[in-house]
């Protein structure tokens, strides 16, 4: 059905700004290529959305070391999914860069995006400033649409 979101999809990311500009830095640290990681969660119902409050970024390296692709190493993967799991929490959120393209998905990226209850939060270094978007996977038809949604920050 179009527009239906995909059952657990965050409508609006909650994250402090000392976690967001840690996500930054690891990211930054990855170019030229793409950076990666997860953010564990934990989902809220608010008045029928759902709100992911970010718990804990886990930073990952991209095995693939390129500029328009990512993987991120299943060492740290399952490592992350695990910690995430003990703690009670969820996948939340799968962050990746753009080095010098738009902080909207790619075709590739929601092709490839095996957790549709995720948030795809993407960070294009391509301007003078970092801009930070994240995005909801919501079917249409056979394929899926990204639908923008908010990022709140508060201070830490």
């Amino acid at each position: 059905m179009v527009g239906e979101s995909y059952p657990g999809a965050a409508d609006a990311l909650i994250i402090t700004e000392r976690e967001l500009d840690f996500i930054v830095r690891h990211l930054r640290q990855a170019l030229p290529n793409e950076g990666v990681g997860l953010i564990g969660v934990e989902r809220i119902e608010r008045g029928g959305m759902v709100v992911a409050h970010s718990r804990r970024f886990y930073p990952g390296s991209n095995t693939r070391a390129s500029p328009t692709r990512y993987e991120m190493d299943a060492h740290d993967l399952i490592a992350a999914l695990r910690d995430i799991d003990r703690q009670g929490w969820e996948l939340g959120a799968i962050v990746h860069s753009h080095p010098v393209g738009p902080a909207t998905p790619s075709t590739t990226d929601i092709a490839e995006s095996f957790y549709p209850e995720a948030l795809l939060i993407i960070a294009s270094f391509a301007g003078l400033t970092v801009d930070v978007q994240a995005w909801k996977l919501e079917h249409a038809g056979a394929t899926w649409d990204p639908r923008s949604i908010p990022i709140r920050h508060w201070a830490d």
